[in-house]
């Protein structure tokens, strides 16, 4: 269930270069949401522009939501101003959830602040107590936020070499496993920039490897309205479709989906 929620800021600060994390008091999202979903943002009361926020939910319980996102356009800067005990205007939860992971050995793969429904994911399946490796990729160690902790199973990548791996995300797997040995039933679970999900998509394919991709984009209402969040699904005849059959919607049918069963990741 939706639900329009009025919550106040009880954190907000720059954890790394250039990104946030806000943690809101929230009862309703908080006690009805899941690892994957996301809220629609309005920054302030008199924003102009016809689009809220949309943000991965990073935490959640406790009457308490989080959000991390990185500071780079005209919304978010107004969000990475907010003050402690601000009042926010938000709707959630919104889209669908990870799942299928207790099957699987999953690898979690998060690249900027698409670490966020990553990190929700790694806390629940620590909570759980399923065995798992995270690998969090940045342009360098100023944007990260974690430790490298190969013992922990917990994985930094940076392009520049300056923290972690050297390399992209796709670069650490290859580096964690060699020759592209992977433990039995494994499963991808990633999110983060589209050329960064795009590169995790083909890997995936290219080695036969289970894989959902929580996909970034715009959306102005999230709540399939707008119909400004389609995703090309791959069809086997594509003479025979309707719209939706040809084109999903990343606010309803997703953000979450099988990397099998799309064209691209935008």
């Amino acid at each position: 269930m939706m639900y329009h929620e009025m919550v106040r800021v009880s954190f907000n600060d720059e954890i790394a270069a250039g990104i946030f994390k806000t943690t809101f008091k929230s009862s309703l999202i908080s006690s009805n949401s899941l690892p994957g979903q996301f809220i629609n943002i309005l920054p302030e009361p008199n924003w102009i522009q016809v689009m809220r926020r949309p943000m991965s939910i990073a935490s959640q319980g406790n009457d308490q939501i989080s959000i991390i996102y990185k500071a780079i356009g005209d919304g978010t800067h107004i969000m990475a101003n907010w003050e402690k005990g601000e009042i926010v205007d938000i709707i959630g939860p919104l889209g669908n959830y990870w799942n299928g992971y207790k099957e699987t050995f999953p690898i979690l793969v998060g690249g900027g602040v698409g670490i966020a429904p990553i990190l929700n994911l790694h806390n629940l399946l620590t909570k759980k107590e399923i065995n798992h490796i995270m690998i969090m990729g940045a342009r360098n160690g100023k944007e990260h936020f974690l430790q490298h902790d190969p013992k922990e199973q917990i994985y930094m990548s940076t392009d520049d070499g300056s923290l972690g791996i050297n390399g992209n995300v796709v670069d650490a797997i290859q580096a964690i496993f060699p020759n592209n040995i992977l433990p039995d039933k494994a499963k991808i679970y990633s999110c983060g920039p589209p050329l960064m999900m795009e590169a995790v998509r083909t890997y995936s394919l290219e080695n036969n490897l289970a894989c959902d991709l929580a996909l970034e984009t715009i959306m102005a209402c999230g709540i399939g309205i707008c119909q400004g969040c389609t995703v090309e699904k791959k069809l086997d005849k594509l003479a025979d479709h309707s719209y939706r059959n040809r084109f999903a919607l990343a606010c309803m049918d997703g953000p979450i989906f099988s990397a099998k069963d799309i064209t691209s990741c935008g």
